[in-house]
């Protein structure tokens, strides 16, 4: 019953938010590195596509759509409950969350590479402010789909001590972390592009 709670939300995962964390954080640090080490005729194209894309913001905005928008936030969590359901969560997991961050500090350093420190004020507007929501639904959905993927590994191994957790609470749960990756969505398509033609109309 102790390992049960180990696993098992709201309490006891330290050891598995560490890990993904941690994960977190070392694709973060490659998306930041290779931001900035990145060089050659890559490096000029993406320059001379983020300058476009700053005028096209600039001059007449961002064209929007809603479904793109939605998805774009939702796949992440639905990836994490689809690979809950298997015992390739158990690697695939972490590995969302290390491509999750190194895609994320990797576009603001872009930014931030190719505009000085004002390329962090559009940065902050169409990354940092989507990610206080996008962020808490990953690793809510990743802690879940952790522990199911986890106690299958361990039932493929022939331990059948560790209970499944897929409960009608646990799809509830991850149900209100895709609600939370919607409600991202909607505000990357609603209000983000107000404020990045604002921020984008203070860096050029």
């Amino acid at each position: 019953m102790g390992k049960r709670e180990h696993w098992d939300l709201p309490s006891g995962q330290g050891a598995v938010l560490l890990l993904l964390g941690a994960l977190f954080v070392l694709g973060g640090a490659a998306g930041a590195m290779f931001a900035g080490l990145a060089g050659g005729e890559g490096a000029v194209r993406l320059e001379e596509y983020l300058n476009d894309y700053f005028v096209l913001v600039r001059d007449s905005g961002v064209p929007r759509q809603l479904w793109p928008a939605l998805w774009e936030q939702l796949r992440y969590v639905a990836a994490a409950a689809v690979l809950g359901v298997t015992a390739l969560g158990v690697v695939g997991i972490p590995l969302l969350f290390c491509v999750r961050g190194f895609l994320f500090t990797f576009c603001v350093g872009c930014f931030c590479r190719f505009f000085g420190g004002a390329g962090l004020i559009p940065a902050l507007v169409l990354f940092g402010l989507p990610a206080l929501l996008w962020c808490p639904a990953l690793f809510l959905a990743g802690l879940q789909g952790f522990s199911g993927s986890r106690c299958l590994l361990c039932r493929g191994l022939g331990d059948s001590r560790c209970p499944l957790p897929f409960t009608p609470a646990y799809w509830l749960r991850m149900g209100l972390w895709a609600g939370l990756a919607l409600a991202c969505g909607g505000l990357v398509y609603g209000v983000v592009p107000v404020l990045l033609r604002a921020a984008v109309r203070a860096v050029l």
